[in-house]
C-alpha cells in the first residue's frame, strides 16, 4: 500500500481546465480568511475576508477552496461543507438557450457559520474564561472535555509555572 493509501485523500488542486467565476460573501460577524488548497495540498493564504464583506475570484472546478475563522481557527461553511469546490461557469447555463450570455455572471458563494452542538458551544464559552489552557484541569468536570478544551483553538499562553 502506498503512502496516501494509508492515510486517505489529500484535500488538493488537480488541474485547470475548466474556469469557475465566483464572489465569495461572508455572511458572518467575523473576520474569516480565504484559503485555496494548491496542487500538493497546501494551504494558500487568499488574504482576509471583513464581515459582510465579499471578494470576486477567478478559480478552476477542481481546486477547493476552505474559510477559517481569523480569531479561533474554526472552518467554516459553503452548502453545508466545510470545502467548497466551485462548479465550472457553463453549468448554470446548460438548461437555457443556446445563446450564452455576453458577460459571464459571477456565482454568489454564501460562507455560513457551522452548526455546533450544546457540548461544543459549551466548550467555547468555558474556553474563553480560562486565563491559560493548562486551567482547564483544574476543572471537576470528566477527562476527556478536560483535555478537548485544553487542546482546542484559539491556544492560550502556557502557564509558567506548573499546575499546584
Amino acid at each position: 500500500m502506498d503512502e496516501n493509501q494509508q492515510r486517505g485523500p489529500i484535500l488538493r488542486s488537480l488541474n485547470s481546465q475548466h474556469e469557475s467565476f465566483v464572489r465569495f460573501i461572508n455572511t458572518t460577524p467575523h473576520v474569516i480568511t480565504l484559503y485555496w488548497m494548491d496542487y500538493q495540498g497546501q494551504a494558500v493564504n487568499y488574504g482576509d475576508l471583513a464581515a459582510g464583506g465579499s471578494r470576486e475570484m477567478n478559480t478552476f472546478h477542481t481546486h477547493p477552496w476552505i474559510f477559517i475563522n481569523k480569531e479561533t481557527g474554526v472552518r467554516y461553511m459553503v452548502d453545508q461543507r466545510d470545502v467548497y469546490f466551485p462548479a465550472p461557469w457553463f453549468l448554470k447555463y446548460e438548461d437555457r438557450p443556446r445563446d450564452l450570455p455576453r458577460r459571464i455572471e459571477r456565482t454568489n458563494v454564501y460562507i455560513r457559520l457551522p452548526m455546533f452542538t450544546l457540548q461544543e458551544l459549551s466548550l467555547r464559552v468555558i474556553k474563553n474564561c480560562l486565563t491559560y489552557d493548562s486551567h482547564a484541569f483544574l476543572l471537576d468536570i470528566p477527562r476527556s472535555l478536560q483535555i478537548e478544551l485544553y487542546s482546542m483553538l484559539p491556544r492560550k499562553p502556557r502557564h509558567s509555572r506548573a499546575l499546584s
